[in-house]
């Protein structure tokens, strides 16, 4: 086994102003991040989406994109053969409600956009009182897209409370949107593919209502098809306990409460963000975490290791 793979700090791309009119400061001023002087909606933590890439921070290959260590590494990397890296983890801030969208499956986005589908889960970082989000629509068979072309699709949302450590898997298909004074944490398929159902009459820089997408949307809509709420299973280790949060053919969220020191699973991908300050290590080498600092740990890697107290949030491929 060649031995020059490691774990990856990485930088994150920053999605702000214009591009995501609902953004706000807590990103920088809540979880550290160097974020630009106005308004931020996404820390793109970890990316290979062109154009929105994250650069390693550490090591032999600090400054090089997501992307180019895709290349280099390939399935070293992700434990798994494809054309393109398969997921992305975002940190969001909603300043005021995200537009109500829905993402398509791998097989109409490929269809249709030459791109994968988009299945993604929420973990709810923090909330102010009072906070909802919209998960669903509350319609009977047959009657989305009658509702849609009546423009009444806002009387028709689903609102449930959000709070934080909640959690919401949103398969594609599902019509959804994060609401404001919410902070959360996303893992989801590396795609950008998003079908606008509705946005609130928002207007952009050239004055103009944000374009919607509706007959893709209504397409792609599965209102029908809410996941039920998963049983949390804490699985204890010496040294803390792991709870599995979400489970999709795509990927798989845990929640690591830490007490002491956690083996990570080998010959899988993984990312990973501590909500608290926690050193990780590997072979010889060891490396402190910032709270919020994600960080990517390759299929290829052998016996590593986090130590500390506090939460953890762990992805894998």
């Amino acid at each position: 086994m060649r031995t020059d793979t490691y774990p990856l700090i990485m930088s994150p791309y920053f999605r702000c102003g214009q591009s995501t009119p609902w953004g706000g400061c807590a990103l920088k001023e809540k979880y550290g991040k160097n974020t630009p002087d106005e308004p931020t909606g996404e820390s793109l933590e970890i990316s290979a989406l062109p154009g929105r890439e994250s650069h390693v921070l550490n090591g032999a290959y600090r400054g090089k994109s997501l992307r180019e260590i895709y290349t280099l590494w390939g399935d070293r990397l992700t434990g798994k053969r494809g054309k393109d890296f398969p997921l992305m983890l975002k940190l969001l801030d909603a300043r005021q409600n995200l537009s109500v969208q829905v993402h398509p499956d791998d097989a109409y986005a490929q269809l249709h956009e030459g791109k994968t589908g988009k299945s993604e889960a929420w973990y709810i970082l923090d909330a102010k009182p009072g906070a909802k989000l919209v998960y669903g629509v509350d319609v009977k068979d047959g009657e989305l897209q009658a509702i849609v072309e009546a423009g009444q699709l806002e009387e028709h949302l689903h609102w449930v409370d959000a709070h934080p450590g909640d959690v919401f898997y949103i398969p594609s298909g599902t019509v959804h949107a994060l609401g404001s004074g919410i902070q959360c944490y996303e893992i989801q398929q590396s795609s950008d593919v998003t079908y606008r159902f509705w946005d609130w009459n928002r207007v952009g820089q050239d004055g103009k209502p944000r374009e919607l997408h509706l007959r893709q949307a209504l397409d792609v809509s599965s209102p029908d098809s809410l996941p039920s709420p998963r049983e949390e299973e804490e699985v204890p280790f010496e040294g803390g306990k792991m709870k599995l949060l979400v489970s999709d053919p795509h990927f798989r969220l845990y929640a690591v409460d830490l007490d002491g020191t956690f083996s990570l699973p080998t010959g899988e991908m993984m990312f990973m963000t501590p909500t608290v300050g926690c050193t990780l290590h590997w072979g010889e080498e060891s490396q402190e975490l910032a709270p919020w600092q994600s960080v990517l740990i390759p299929a290829e890697m052998g016996k590593a290791e986090i130590s500390g107290n506090g939460r953890v949030l762990l992805s894998c491929a």
